[in-house]
């Protein structure tokens, strides 16, 4: 089994990618003779596809579902199957391929999806360079945005990003539909203490941002029985940026 960092540090490397990586995407993918195209499939619900051909090979972007930011996950995501040398898991009148929905990427419940998802993610955000970007910055949103358009990425991808290398405890959570938890996630100082839920605590004051489709400016102080599994004396601090529809919310303690 191929290792999906390694893999995709090789490649950066081999491929001379000095630049912002979402920029040579298609470079990278056109040295390895790989056909690359991308349109709005808008009756299809997969967000990437790779095919072959014999020994021909062709990776297809899907950009009706998502943004520019999520096309490049994608289309990093599809060369982590190539990279990888991931075997085809469907044959379509003689044309064999991997079709990933924003589910198989999202969750990566497979082996292979979670292994493209780290080549990707090593891949358009590496480690040594994402490191000094944040280096004695402040997990805030104000580092999240930053970031995010530098590395061309999602904010939710950025975002995780930076809790794999934050040294303070911590954790993102993503919502929808109010307060519906998408998506959650500890630095490594903050697991085990952060309480895993499905939904935002409806006296938390991230839930009545939401609610009021209002931004917070700045971090509040708010309870720590909401958030964290034991009863703790520290404070823990709540900013929420976004709507009903999405939003983010940081949560920082000591």
């Amino acid at each position: 089994m191929i290792d999906p960092v390694s893999k995709a540090k090789w490649v950066l490397t081999s491929k001379n990618i000095l630049d912002v990586p979402a920029k040579s995407l298609g470079l990278i993918a056109d040295s390895e003779g790989i056909k690359h195209i991308s349109d709005d499939f808008q009756d299809d619900d997969w967000d990437g596809s790779l095919i072959h051909i014999g020994q021909k090979r062709a990776i297809i972007i899907n950009t009706h579902r998502g943004k520019a930011q999520r096309h490049n996950f994608t289309f990093a995501h599809e060369l982590g199957h190539h990279f990888l040398e991931h075997a085809p898991l469907y044959d379509e009148n003689g044309r064999l391929g991997i079709c990933c929905t924003a589910q198989d990427i999202d969750q990566g419940s497979r082996r292979i999806e979670a292994e493209a998802n780290r080549f990707a993610v090593e891949l358009l955000m590496p480690e040594d360079r994402f490191r000094l970007s944040m280096a004695g910055a402040a997990i805030d949103f104000a580092l999240i945005n930053g970031l995010s358009t530098e590395y061309q990425v999602s904010k939710e991808a950025c975002a995780y990003r930076i809790l794999e290398f934050a040294r303070e405890p911590c954790a993102i959570i993503f919502t929808k539909k109010g307060a519906h938890i998408r998506s959650m996630k500890a630095s490594r100082a903050g697991k085990g203490s952060i309480m895993q839920l499905k939904e935002l605590p409806e006296e938390s004051i991230a839930s009545t941002v939401i609610q009021g489709n209002k931004w917070q400016p700045s971090f509040e102080e708010c309870s720590s029985r909401l958030w964290l599994t034991k009863q703790q004396d520290f404070p823990v601090y709540s900013c929420t940026h976004g709507d009903s529809n999405y939003a983010m919310t940081i949560l920082r303690w000591s």
